[in-house]
């Protein structure tokens, strides 16, 4: 497991907010970064989505430009 330092501040938050939860701040951590990291997933997909659609648009208009 890995070891971080955390600012006074946000441990401050940090212990308020898990306790209103009642989970430990262990367990809030943890939680906080899986939704963090599929959040980042879901934007790397809508990127590579869009991406492809810009592509597919780029193709498609100049398939139209040479048909005029």
């Amino acid at each position: 497991m890995a070891t971080i330092t955390i600012p006074k501040k946000i441990e401050s938050e940090l212990k308020s907010a898990s306790q209103k939860l009642g989970l430990s701040k262990e367990d809030f951590l943890l939680n906080a970064i899986l939704y963090y990291l599929q959040v980042l997933e879901r934007k790397v997909e809508l990127k590579k989505e869009l991406e492809t659609w810009e592509r597919t648009s780029d193709i498609d208009l100049i398939k139209f430009e040479r048909n005029i």
